[in-house]
């Protein structure tokens, strides 16, 4: 069986600082008919997320630039993610 790929799990890689990834995930408005046969738009989202490796460490962010200013903020802090124990 094959495994999803990285960008559909993951998000799309938008741009890295430091050691940390911006990430995103785009999911496209559409549309859908209901019970009675009546057009629905459901809309779309964008999540920015901030991920060390495939780990996430923050988010999700309203905007690039927040994202980035985390990235900043936990750098500065010399932040690195460690797997929780069992």
């Amino acid at each position: 069986m094959a495994s999803t790929p990285k960008s559909i799990k993951l998000g799309s890689y938008v741009r890295k600082v430091g050691y940390f990834d911006i990430r995103q995930k785009i999911t496209q408005p559409r549309k859908k008919r209901n019970h009675k046969g009546e057009i629905e738009i459901i809309g779309g989202s964008v999540e920015i997320n901030l991920f060390h490796g495939k780990n996430k460490v923050g988010g999700p962010y309203k905007s690039h630039m927040d994202a980035e200013t985390e990235a900043n903020v936990l750098l500065d802090k010399k932040f690195k993610y460690t797997k929780p124990k069992k």
